[in-house]
């Protein structure tokens, strides 16, 4: 197991109060694996992430990595690469050049000088910062910076690379030069990769596994996939127009909604979840569409034979998939409205009313 966690807690005083960022997390993480980590600010992501680098101590619980402690934090530093998403590159010596900065890092994971330097001089090109390896740190622009952090966790090709918001301060193209970079050292390094960040398209296309934190507890663990399908359903969308359809014996001027949605319920299995007029004059309408009794491609073949049937035209069938953003803020408010509920719950059992005295 490339990262294992036993009831993992950590508990901070802040003004007197006692702060849970960590509620005993179990976890394990297979070789290989590249998983994402998402939750909403303060939710423990960066708390988990700093104690398996070995900079904070937990309250309780044990970590391993590649079966080491994270008690023994020399040998832990020796195979993981770490970024924490500071685009101002504070952990890097501003009066110090680039490769000077690289050089130290590379030696201090124990490479040797030649080696050190020509991975530095591969991943300096890759990321278009070759001639700016003389520069002092204190110099670069917040891009730049954020670019030589990441530079830094690849040099000595890690064992495991956590990684905290590692492209932000990326421009675009930097971004998905880091992106393809990241799935290489997984594919051809075996290096196991969990990656935190709020950039959900990054998360979606990169990870296979997504791990869900919130309020210092696990709250989901499953493929993205998976995640989006149980939290929002997919459904389609459809474009198309419709002679006018009888009502109580007479031919109506406009599509009647309740019949529309009374044909798609019968006879695909359906629901119609919104239904707007797009055309009035050619009866042309926009619908989205639940599929309930069948699955998705059966609903579409069952919709596209419903309005071929009644004369119709189609424009567009598509089927939807919600993305990844919409379905992990669609799971935040699930997720406060069953912690709401489950308060009032508690506040109603251990609320008696008040007995009237006897008099």
């Amino acid at each position: 197991m490339s990262i294992e966690i036993e009831s993992l807690s950590k508990q901070f005083t802040k003004k007197g109060k006692e702060i849970n960022a960590l509620d005993n997390v179990s976890l394990k993480i297979k070789e290989g694996s590249f998983v994402g980590l998402l939750g909403p600010n303060g939710a423990g992501k960066t708390t988990l992430t700093k104690i398996l680098t070995t900079l904070l101590l937990p309250s309780c619980g044990e970590a391993y990595i590649d079966g080491i402690s994270i008690k023994e934090d020399k040998k832990i530093r020796q195979i993981v690469g770490a970024v924490f998403g500071e685009t101002g590159g504070r952990s890097l010596y501003y009066r110090l050049s680039v490769l000077d900065n690289l050089m130290f890092y590379g030696t201090l994971s124990g490479l040797s000088k030649p080696v050190a330097k020509k991975r530095i001089q591969s991943l300096l090109n890759y990321f278009d910062l070759e001639e700016k390896k003389n520069a002092l740190v204190m110099k670069l622009s917040t891009g730049m910076k954020a670019k030589v952090l990441l530079i830094r966790s690849l040099v000595p090709f890690p064992k495991v690379l956590l990684l905290d918001e590692p492209t932000l301060g990326f421009d675009a193209e930097s971004s998905e030069k880091a992106k393809d970079l990241l799935n290489e050292f997984n594919r051809e390094f075996g290096t196991t990769i969990l990656l935190t960040s709020h950039n959900f398209p990054e998360i979606d296309e990169l990870t296979s596994r997504l791990i869900l934190i919130d309020s210092g507890k696990i709250v989901q663990d499953c493929a993205p996939e998976v995640f989006k399908q149980k939290v929002i359903q997919e459904y389609i969308h459809l474009i198309f127009s419709l002679p006018p359809l009888p009502s109580d014996g007479f031919k109506m001027s406009q599509l009647p909604t309740e019949i529309f949605k009374k044909l798609v319920r019968d006879s695909a299995g359906a629901e119609v979840t919104s239904l707007k007029e797009k055309d009035g004059l050619n009866f042309v309408y926009e619908v989205t569409i639940q599929p309930i009794k069948y699955p998705l491609n059966e609903t579409i073949s069952r919709i596209t034979v419903l309005i071929l049937r009644a004369s119709g035209e189609i424009y567009k069938i598509a089927p939807y998939m919600p993305s990844l953003k919409e379905s992990f803020l669609a799971f935040l408010a699930m997720n406060k409205t069953n912690s709401a509920l489950e308060s009032e719950a508690k506040e109603e059992i251990f609320t008696f009313p008040m007995q009237e005295e006897d008099v």
